[in-house]
């Protein structure tokens, strides 16, 4: 199986003489090779969608291919970004492409190191936080982490988490850098403000060999030695959106999605447009993980080819096909994204992630995950396109 380097460090925290929660001792305690499901590294920007705008398949497909044209992934191995062409591009498409992987390297690492079982129904990002938890939140100034990974079992609860990728070399140093000290003060600081939230820091580097993450596991004060959290520090960088809907259950009445489609494509087309200005509606730099809320996969769906008469996964037509990730140079990576008229019910879905987790499936050239009504495969060891069957096997259709 692909893998990172991952080192942990275990951390205390503490406070400073102005009394502000910030990182103590910090050691490392673990360096191993941590295993990688590519689809699930994909996951995050696979369920992401601009704020308040249509998602289109051909879009959403070569986002994926793009992150994954700027890696090479063996099949057994430490996955590696291609350096020089990731240093050679376009700052946006660089931070694009840093951004998506230390995203998906924190959801590896929550998996991974802290056992997360979530699936797509519990990852949130903090920009768009569903209406059922956001008034769990203060809206408040200053820094905030990235993704809220939610404990399935009490859905009120769960992890901070704080994703950071660069493109350099990553560190060999026992101690946390003065960058990565600095932005876990400022996670911390966050974390006191929001009654010691349980918070970690994935931080990515992709200018090596191989792809290194430094994983933060950190421990606070015992409840009776803990200070109240002085005030917010600094004035809101850019304007907050207003609460996203509440994530819908998993639909059982094709009428019911329907009804619950139309309404909001109602209430989409009564917002003001996008314009070239600023304006309450316009977040460039924010994506919300609303891809399985009703009026974007729909649109998603709609959207996507067709697909040949062999893709059929529980019962159903898979709209979508695959493309190579060779946008940058040869690669004999290729990609599938699948997109489902319904939601699969839960249980299949636990079955699949169970599936999924056998020992055998280690060392296999298909990964194959489902997200919702998404579908993503990818083939690591190949210059073609493997046919649908090989899917379905893995997907224990076949």
């Amino acid at each position: 199986m692909p893998t990172a380097d991952l080192r942990v460090f275990s951390c205390t925290s503490g406070y400073n003489a102005a009394g502000e929660h910030v990182l103590d001792k910090a050691e490392i305690v673990e360096r191993r090779d941590m295993p990688i499901e590519v689809p699930q590294l994909l996951q995050v920007n696979a369920l992401a969608a601009p704020l308040r705008r249509r998602l289109a398949y051909r879009v959403k497909q070569y986002e994926l291919n793009l992150v994954l044209s700027f890696l090479t992934i063996p099949r057994a191995g430490r996955v590696a970004a291609r350096t020089t062409d990731l240093r050679a591009t376009a700052r946006h498409i660089s931070a694009f492409v840093t951004e998506s992987v230390g995203m998906g390297m924190l959801t590896a690492t929550m998996r991974d190191f802290h056992h997360w079982k979530g699936d797509h129904d519990h990852l949130e990002h903090f920009d768009a936080l569903p209406s059922d938890i956001a008034g769990a939140y203060r809206q408040q100034r200053g820094v905030r982490p990235d993704l809220l990974f939610r404990d399935p079992a009490a859905l009120d609860s769960g992890m901070a988490g704080e994703a950071r990728g660069r493109t350099t070399r990553p560190p060999k140093s026992p101690q946390p850098l003065v960058a990565q000290r600095r932005r876990l003060d400022e996670i911390l600081g966050w974390s006191a403000r929001q009654a010691y939230h349980p918070v970690t820091m994935a931080w990515t580097c992709l200018g090596g060999p191989g792809v290194g993450v430094d994983l933060f596991d950190i421990t606070f004060p015992p409840p009776s030695h803990r200070r109240p959290a002085p005030p917010d520090p600094s004035p809101p960088k850019r304007p907050v959106p207003e609460e996203q809907p509440a994530r819908p259950a998993h639909p059982t009445d094709r009428s019911d999605t329907t009804e619950a489609v139309e309404r909001e494509r109602r209430e989409y087309q009564s917002l003001p447009r996008d314009s070239d200005s600023d304006g309450p509606y316009v977040f460039e730099a924010e994506r919300a993980l609303s891809v399985n809320a009703f009026t974007a996969i729909e649109h998603l769906y709609q959207t996507a080819p067709r697909g040949d008469e062999t893709q059929i996964f529980n019962d159903e037509p898979v709209r979508g096909d695959w493309v190579s990730a060779d946008l940058i140079g040869q690669s004999n990576i290729q990609l599938f994204l699948g997109v489902l008229a319904d939601e699969p019910p839960p249980t299949l879905q636990s079955a699949l992630r169970a599936r999924r987790r056998r020992f055998e499936a280690a060392y296999d050239e298909i990964q194959v995950d489902v997200f919702g009504r998404l579908i993503v495969a990818v083939s690591l060891d190949s210059r073609f396109a493997p046919p649908w069957r090989e899917i379905a096997t893995r997907l224990g259709q076949g």
